[in-house]
């Protein structure tokens, strides 16, 4: 490979944890990889049933206690596109997106050049429209872009009659998905929510020659399939009890999405396996877990904008909100080549501890912390649960070297993420091991610490960010950072007389979790768009751009935010 998995060698670790790495294999990981590679785990398939029957028979054989459910999922699974232009031109790699209207259209081609540079997975999910008229009746907008989810609305409602995105694969776009409704279904009062604009894709190569054609006046006719409906799929739960700590009633979820787009090796094929590698080596560990360990196979991740997870939330939103303690989210794990930990990894604040430790015990590696994106199945952000994604990925000069352009998963390989080219010489059994090794300890580490998360730390990053919001603007966030500081001091004086991990800690990282990211109620989802930290306040940083009456409406929407965020910061302290 060229590179080291481990900085030192392997890793020394000692006890428990040293048991729990060393029980780790390669072996069962990637049998199920070869097994998966043979089928394409569309949700709502017959080879997702396949893979789940293929899971559950394993956990059987391993003795854990599982169950498999059948939820009914609003998916939107993509058919055939087309993109021809009236002189006879016919897009060689179009492709259409889950929840594309299923219809053809025509119109004037417009080019729209997108400002940012195409350098990040940010960049290629937005598209500015400005410039462009009002109206845009009569017209096929086209642009470099993945999928500009927040343009897609606003293009429906000044009439476009569709949107072509120009990826950055020379020969083949990325598959993707539309809607910003988390979970694929909206609540009835919200249903305007689902997208209605028809979206294809085309390669690189395709969109060079369509900007030509573009600037010459062509007309475009677009056609899109797209089949959404109600389809029942395959979720499957195991449970590991913990019975280090009889009297401690709480859990940690590991999970990860158990549905692809082709054969999806490396997304997410080799995070099933790891998620059954946990499963195995920790039921043999039981007797040291403090908590209850579940282990989640989610369907619906890629043609449902996360249903299965979404489900799941809904379904035990009791239990989750009183019971889950942090959740792991495994996507992705054991892409070859990717030996590092320093850009793909995420957590939140509250179980950076276990997250940056964990990475550092096992492979040496250095790691950063950042901030979980409104992606992947984060569907337990309203809950307030903190999270942690472990994915290891390519070190960015390899990246440079092959020429790769920013992707969303498979540890940064352009070639894999989301294409049929996603097979099985796209991952590494080698780096699977070393992986799956991390992301077991660190599940056996939030179930076996005295306190898995730290609400002091989700204190401080939100006074870091009430403060930089506060220096933003001339609007006052004093009264939010007063507050902070109080329940710094409560909280520090609270943990000092505690014993073990109170209710009342688990209740406070919750809410403090929710204050960072995201706006909507407990029970509710967030839409699948980005949410800054503090998202109440943020928009605080626009104030300095507006003037006359749209800063005043701003002001008054931010005395309001910050009324609210203070009032929650109170109930907290007093929680205690």
């Amino acid at each position: 490979m060229g590179q080291r998995l481990y900085e030192e060698g392997k890793p020394s670790l000692s006890g428990t944890d040293a048991a729990i790495v060393d029980d780790v294999s390669a072996d069962e990981p990637w049998a199920l990889v070869e097994r998966f590679a043979e089928l394409e785990r569309v949700s709502g398939s017959d080879d997702e049933r396949a893979a789940a029957a293929y899971v559950t028979d394993r956990l059987e054989q391993f003795g854990v206690d599982h169950e498999l459910f059948e939820p009914s999922l609003y998916l939107s699974t993509p058919g055939d596109a087309s993109v021809e232009t009236d002189d006879g031109w016919t897009a060689a790699s179009a492709k259409t997106v889950a929840f594309s209207a299923n219809e053809t259209a025509e119109g004037d081609l417009v080019y729209v050049e997108n400002d940012d540079e195409m350098d990040s997975i940010e960049a290629m999910l937005s598209v500015s429209l400005a410039g462009l008229p009002a109206d845009l009746s009569g017209t096929v907008v086209m642009s470099e872009s993945i999928i500009p989810i927040s343009a897609i609305s606003e293009l429906a409602d000044r009439g476009a009659e569709a949107f072509v995105g120009i990826h950055p694969h020379e020969r083949e776009p990325h598959e993707g998905i539309v809607t910003p409704v988390w979970g694929g279904a909206p609540p009835y009062d919200e249903s305007d929510r689902i997208p209605d604009l028809l979206v294809a894709n085309v390669s690189a190569s395709d969109g060079r020659e369509l900007r030509e054609k573009a600037a010459a006046g062509a007309e475009v006719t677009v056609s899109a399939e797209t089949t959404t409906e109600w389809q029942t799929a395959p979720l499957v739960v195991a449970r590991i009890p913990g019975e280090a700590a009889p009297a401690v009633d709480e859990f940690v979820l590991a999970h990860g999405h158990i549905d692809s787009w082709y054969e999806g090796v490396t997304d997410n094929a080799t995070g099933d396996a790891t998620l059954l590698e946990l499963a195995r080596v920790l039921q043999q560990h039981q007797e040291e877990l403090r908590r209850d360990v579940w282990v989640a196979w989610w369907p619906g991740h890629s043609t449902g904008r996360y249903a299965g997870s979404t489900w799941f939330t809904d379904e035990f939103a009791q239990e989750l909100a009183e019971r889950c303690v942090a959740h792991v989210n495994i996507d992705s794990p054991g892409v070859a080549d990717a030996t590092e930990y320093d850009e793909r990894v995420k957590w939140m604040a509250a179980v950076n501890d276990v997250a940056a430790d964990t990475i550092d015990d096992v492979t040496g590696k250095a790691t950063s912390e950042f901030r979980p994106a409104r992606a992947g199945d984060y569907s337990f952000n309203n809950l307030g649960i903190p999270g942690m994604s472990l994915q290891s990925s390519i070190p960015e000069s390899v990246r440079e070297k092959r020429a790769y352009h920013p992707v969303g998963g498979s540890g940064g390989h352009a070639d894999a993420w989301h294409l049929s080219t996603d097979t099985i010489e796209k991952a590494d059994p080698d780096v699977l091991e070393r992986d799956t090794e991390v992301y077991t300890l660190a599940t056996a580490r939030l179930s076996r610490a005295e306190r898995p998360a730290n609400p002091v730390r989700v204190i401080d990053q939100l006074a870091s960010t009430a403060a930089e919001y506060d220096a933003a603007s001339g609007f006052d966030l004093g009264p939010v950072i007063d507050e902070l500081d109080a329940l710094r001091e409560a909280t520090t004086a609270f943990l000092d007389d505690a014993d073990g991990y109170p209710d009342a800690a688990d209740r406070l990282v919750k809410g403090l979790t929710r204050l960072q990211f995201v706006t909507e109620g407990r029970f509710e989802q967030d839409p699948a768009e980005s949410r800054a930290p503090l998202p109440q306040l943020a928009p605080v940083e626009q104030l300095p751009d507006l003037d006359s009456d749209e800063e005043r409406f701003l002001e008054l929407q931010l005395r309001r935010a910050r009324n609210d965020v203070v009032a929650a910061l109170r109930r907290l302290r007093r929680s205690l």
